[in-house]
């Protein structure tokens, strides 16, 4: 077994490609200004903004917001491992590699991590060849009346467990599995006189790992007039799962994931159901972009994988308490994880997304989604459905529900707008009535922010209209494409010119490591501000690249800066005149003199 690839190996790999040739075969990259600009492979799009910096060695697209290195874009455009694409780079790039050997402890982890996932691969084609075999006939009739058709079993790996107590295990065993290495894998369980099989008598629905490299685990189904195999406590439900093993964690997958990412890249939604016969109804009728959680409901981690794609989350729920509790958790789950376009679909009574496509097909499924409510307009409507409105009392005490919903939300206009549109005309009583009584209880901005805000601005992020975050953004941008550009000493800037905090720790990131870009990156807090930082590196230059104009840039950052200190002298000065000493306000009046002299002084050399 090879060991870790040697990291001085990787280097030199990273040292001798050319970007542009390992993105070239998958679209057309042509010339634009420092970059190279071509068709994103990731999405479908018409005009190109899939960017490429062959210099730093990165690509980003401004659709999707695909980025990464070279390396980044073979695991994602192939569905390879780290060390596969590496090798798979440098062949293409003559680059030899060594493997350093691994410490006993190191082995052994790796060895037990690859054992059980050869081992689970093995198991998921055994489910699949008996699901062919003669007692599988009711799993495939089941199948055939939930309209998946056989070509379909093949694409989602579905598969049969035989209503016997160990027939996986006795096969496994014959090729060599431990009894240990099949119960840690969540394949067998120790009964008193042997190993009995976990999944008996069920549809088995492979889980896969993110990229679809391998089968992680199962979920298994009994069929509904079929064997009702009970497990050792006597309860036979309706699902089970793999539990939690060396390569599995059910907080942290999502069924169908690997088969979604692309759509989800492309539609930037991903759309949330319960089940696994959901997802491939779904999928079946095009919707593509459709998961679920494995046997849990969405938790911090799942949504933090979701950010991570750009994607709004949309849920399919029961339009019931179980619906509202479930909105209530996601959206505590997704503000923890920063999602910030939380939506619910809500289902016909009595029916889900499998039963749709079965008796409405697409249109039926188009038609649902049309209705996207966000999470929080999804709540208040079924505290309101829910309320007697018979009195004014009663009406008063209705409206009252809904104010902690509506005091999460720190936005003014978007907090009159559910009232506008949806409390007041549910009750029939003023808008502005209520909505004065709901800022006397929970002033704007006093309870933190909802889901369905809008995210803060970050200065590396294209498209900023604040003129302040243009200016960041144009200097940050020249420091990263043309440091050349830069007068001598521009790291000497006071850092609180950046008024935001990403702008600052790129800026201290820059100062530290100059041209060594790999290490920028390296300093960045997180993968979203890479994202960001790649996207900065690659987009086209914002301002004339000459030092004169730069300079300006300069003049006006420190101008700027300059300005906001004399304002808040300003105010702290009509603050509290009343409670200074003479001498405290002559020093702050003297303060407020120079400060001005200095921002006009930057106004006279910049561009403020």
């Amino acid at each position: 077994m090879a060991g870790r690839i040697n990291d001085d190996d990787i280097r030199t790999l990273k040292d001798r490609m050319d970007i542009s040739a390992v993105i070239a075969p998958y679209t057309t990259l042509k010339g634009s200004g420092t970059s190279l600009m071509g068709r994103c492979p990731f999405h479908e799009e018409r005009s190109a903004s899939f960017s490429v910096n062959p210099v730093k060695g990165v690509y980003y697209c401004f659709g999707c917001n695909a980025h990464g290195d070279a390396i980044g874009f073979v695991m994602e455009i192939e569905g390879l491992s780290f060390a596969d694409a590496v090798e798979k780079l440098a062949r293409q790039f003559g680059v030899d590699l060594r493997y350093q050997e691994l410490r006993p402890g190191q082995k052994a982890a790796l060895g037990k991590r690859t054992r059980m996932l050869e081992i689970i691969g093995e198991a998921a084609a055994f489910y699949r060849s008996r699901l062919k075999a003669d007692d599988g006939a009711a799993a495939r009739s089941y199948l055939l009346d939930r309209q998946v058709p056989a070509g379909a079993w093949e694409v989602f790996g579905i598969g049969w467990a035989p209503d016997a107590w160990d027939e996986l295990s006795t096969h496994m065993q014959r090729k060599g599995a431990a009894a240990k290495d099949l119960i840690e894998a969540g394949l067998s369980t120790q009964g008193k006189h042997g190993l009995i099989d976990r999944f008996r008598a069920r549809v088995l629905f492979p889980i896969h790992d993110q990229r679809g490299n391998d089968v992680v685990a199962f979920g298994g189904r009994i069929l509904p007039d079929g064997p009702v195999v009970t497990r050792i406590d006597g309860t036979a439900p309706k699902y089970i799962n793999s539990p939690k093993t060396e390569v599995y964690d059910k907080s942290t997958t999502l069924y169908g994931l690997h088969l979604a990412r692309r759509e989800i890249v492309k539609r930037r939604e991903v759309l949330v159901v319960e089940g696994y016969m959901d997802v491939i109804a779904l999928h079946l009728a095009g919707t593509t972009q459709a998961v679920a959680p494995c046997g849990t409901a969405l938790t911090e981690q799942h949504f933090a994988m979701i950010e991570r794609m750009d994607a709004r989350v949309t849920l399919c729920l029961d339009a019931d308490n179980a619906g509202f509790e479930a909105a209530e958790r996601a959206r505590e789950r997704a503000e923890a994880a920063n999602v910030t376009d939380l939506g619910v679909l809500v289902l016909p009574e009595g029916k889900d997304p499998a039963d749709l496509v079965a008796e409405g097909g697409a249109a039926a499924v188009e038609q649902v989604m049309a209705g996207r409510k966000t999470a929080v307009e999804f709540q208040i409507e079924h505290k309101l459905r829910t309320a007697d409105l018979s009195t004014p009392e009663l009406q008063t005490a209705a409206y009252q529900s809904t104010f902690e919903l509506l005091g999460r939300i720190d936005n003014p206009s978007l907090r009159y707008k559910y009232v506008f549109d949806v409390v007041a005309p549910a009750v029939g009583l003023p808008a502005q009535r209520i909505e004065d009584e709901l800022n006397r209880t929970y002033p704007p901005g006093g309870r933190g922010r909802t889901t369905t805000a809008a995210p803060p601005d970050r200065t590396v992020l294209p498209g900023s209209r604040d003129p302040q975050m243009q200016l960041e953004r144009q200097v940050l941008q020249v420091a990263l494409q043309r440091p050349e550009l830069l007068p001598d000493g521009w790291q000497l800037l006071d850092e609180q010119v950046f008024t935001a905090e990403p702008s600052r720790q790129l800026f201290r990131a820059i100062c530290k490591a100059g041209d060594d870009f790999e290490a920028v990156l390296d300093a960045m807090p997180d993968d979203d501000m890479r994202r960001r930082v790649r996207g900065l590196a690659v987009a086209e230059l914002t301002t004339v690249p000459e030092q004169t104009a730069i300079a300006g840039l300069l003049e006006a950052l420190r101008g700027r800066d300059a300005k906001r200190r004399w304002q808040a002298a300003r105010n702290r000065l009509s603050d509290s005149r009343e409670r200074l000493a003479p001498e405290e306000r002559g020093e702050l009046m003297r303060e407020i003199g120079e400060l001005e002299r200095v921002w006009r002084a930057h106004e006279g050399r910049g561009a403020l």
